[in-house]
């Protein structure tokens, strides 16, 4: 992430924000976080050391003032937001409404749809831990009109996505597993399982499935993994396995078997 600033404030002490890999120096980068990345900021963002930050570091005492009376009375953390952007007046007039309409828009969504947005968005900064533990939330949530067989199929899927993406492939292969029991029609979750096997050959799984990789389709899922083979020396490799485990056309990573290894020091970070 890469920001413009137009002002410096003497930050002695920078903010970090580890699910985007930066450390804020002013109350400008500090909006532009806060705007452009709501699904990460809706929930907590706003706590003490934020707070703190905007005191001693800002220098913002009035609006440090404000938000800790505001968080003591248990005001909404929405509010608190579009404070921030309204104090700091980095954002016209015209962005703050547009915004606060995004935050009302997110919170008229089912919480179960609400729930599964924040677990993709954190999955697609490479927080894998803590979007492993949303998507395990969903999976606790009562059955509805919202959160029915397709909606758990969909959040196991995704579940799998994040395990496999730490090289947890047993575990990514239980999610797969259970994805399945919900949506047997979706040979999508078959073809997943199939990759699995193929990063690690050892790894048992069901005679159900083994029966399922039938000629006709193991020639079709090799022939992607060629295509992505020769593909692969264009393109990057965690963006390979993302489109491998998460999405609708899986790719395969060029020498993934012999990558794994390099790869999982790294990816324990991730946690």
């Amino acid at each position: 992430m890469s920001l413009i600033l137009c002002r410096m404030e003497p930050v002695r002490n920078p903010f970090e924000v580890p699910e985007l890999g930066v450390h804020l120096h002013s109350s400008q980068e500090l909006c532009y976080v806060i705007y452009n990345n709501p699904l990460l900021v809706m929930d907590d963002f706003v706590d003490n050391r934020l707070i703190q930050f905007i005191r001693k570091d800002l220098n913002m005492e009035p609006l440090a003032e404000k938000l800790e009376n505001w968080k003591r009375s248990g005001e909404s953390s929405d509010n608190m937001l579009l404070l921030i952007l309204t104090h700091c007046q980095y954002y016209t007039s015209a962005e703050v409404s547009q915004y606060r309409q995004t935050l009302i828009d997110y919170r008229k969504k089912h919480p179960a749809e609400y729930g599964k947005e924040r677990a993709d968005y954190l999955f697609g900064k490479k927080q894998y831990g803590r979007a492993i533990r949303l998507y395990e939330k969903l999976l606790e949530m009562e059955p509805d009109l919202v959160i029915n067989d397709h909606f758990f199929s969909r959040v196991l899927c995704c579940l799998g996505a994040c395990q496999a993406r730490l090289f947890r492939f047993e575990k990514a292969y239980q999610a797969y597993d259970r994805a399945y029991s919900y949506d047997r029609q979706n040979e999508g979750i078959i073809e997943k399982i199939y990759y699995l096997k193929s990063f690690e050959p050892n790894m048992p799984i069901a005679q159900r499935y083994q029966a399922a990789f039938t000629n006709a389709r193991q020639d079709k899922w090799e022939k992607r993994i060629m295509e992505a083979k020769t593909k692969g020396q264009e393109s990057e490799a965690v963006k390979e396995l993302d489109e491998l485990f998460l999405k609708d056309q899986a790719q395969r990573l060029p020498g993934a078997s012999a990558m794994v290894k390099k790869w999982k020091k790294e990816y324990r970070g991730m946690l």
